[in-house]
């Protein structure tokens, strides 16, 4: 009777701190600006080349050695790759659940088929994501699969058997990324749980077929809970289970493909060279704009200044430059197409 009491009062008192939590969440929902809406923008981002990488410390309190390891070429840094595609990434795995090391079968291949490309196919969205912030020219993933699809590549066999060099020139990009999942499993012991997933990657010159730089991460997200009574066991349980939840194994898989994108080195003349189209673009199509080389703004007949438009405020692409969304190949879809280099 005594321990029957004491959990209906540990449950009474979560109940409570569970109904304040939200009275002051839905209270404190409008929020109140705090600045004054002067603050520049465009400042120097700190720590641009180091936030979101784990230190030796952070690892050791995580429980989570992330095996890792990154190589660049000195081509890299001689002749870097501007425009860029991320191709399809080959799932290692395969398509079963795995937990504790044993494969889940799927209910059929068609399923099976469905989850080894969606496990794939997230860790390739969440590095397209970060990859996308960074100062090259990314080529949409939805141009890329389409155009595979066009070609007859549609599986990673298909994707290994045509040289980069063809590759390159048919989506108008100077590297192509490649993408193996090394690891996509769960663990579960009751008091111990663990999101397991690693990723591999290539960057391929489509000039010679040389590697500008590759590397692999493994994300290892352990819960390691204590129970000293069984109702704590069965809450350990019960809260390990649920972080093998699909929300974890996004987060896991996110942090993969961030502590790669972050290992490869900024290219600082992609960006000064970006600055500097922004300002001939503004000398020669905007002339009208006031800027420190441009002076005052243009008066038109009317005595009227004449203002700048939000699309030419944010377009820094020249109309000159092709669209890589944009190709005048007519592809047969289905159908496995024959690939010849350029004479």
């Amino acid at each position: 009777m005594k321990y029957s009491m004491s959990f209906w009062g540990i449950a009474k008192c979560f109940a409570i701190m569970l109904l304040a939590s939200l009275f002051v969440t839905g209270c404190g929902s409008s929020v109140k600006r705090r600045t004054t809406g002067e603050e520049p923008f465009f400042q120097n981002e700190k720590g641009l080349a180091e936030h979101g990488k784990k230190s030796t410390l952070d690892r050791i309190y995580q429980i989570d050695p992330g095996d890792k390891a990154f190589e660049i070429s000195d081509k890299f840094y001689t002749d870097p790759p501007r425009r860029i595609a991320i191709l399809p990434f080959d799932n290692l795995v395969g398509g079963n659940y795995i937990l504790n090391s044993i494969p889940i079968p799927r209910f059929s291949d068609k399923e099976k088929d469905g989850w080894n490309w969606t496990y794939a196919n997230r860790l390739r969205r969440f590095f397209f994501g970060h990859f996308a912030a960074r100062e090259f020219v990314d080529i949409e993933l939805m141009y890329i699969d389409k155009m595979l699809q066009a070609l007859g590549i549609l599986t990673p066999n298909d994707l290994y058997k045509v040289p980069a060099q063809e590759l390159g020139r048919l989506l108008d990009a100077d590297a192509l990324i490649y993408g193996q999942v090394t690891d996509y499993k769960n663990s579960y012991y009751a008091l111990f749980a663990q999101i397991r997933i690693g990723l591999h990657i290539k960057c391929v010159s489509t000039e010679d077929g040389s590697i500008f730089f590759e590397g692999e991460h493994k994300r290892y997200d352990n819960d390691i809970r204590v129970a000293t009574n069984p109702l704590d066991f069965i809450i350990a349980s019960f809260q390990n289970y649920m972080s093998l939840g699909d929300i974890y194994a996004a987060r896991a898989s996110e942090e993969v493909v961030r502590e790669l994108v972050i290992r490869i080195p900024i290219v600082t003349t992609f960006i000064e060279e970006e600055e500097q189209r922004i300002k001939d673009r503004i000398n020669t199509k905007l002339s009208y704009l006031t800027t420190p080389d441009t002076g005052a703004l243009n008066e038109d007949k009317g005595g009227n200044t004449t203002a700048l438009s939000v699309q030419d405020k944010t377009q820094t692409v020249s109309p000159e430059e092709p669209s890589a969304k944009e190709d005048d190949q007519s592809i047969g879809y289905g159908t496995k197409t024959e690939l010849k280099s350029e004479s």
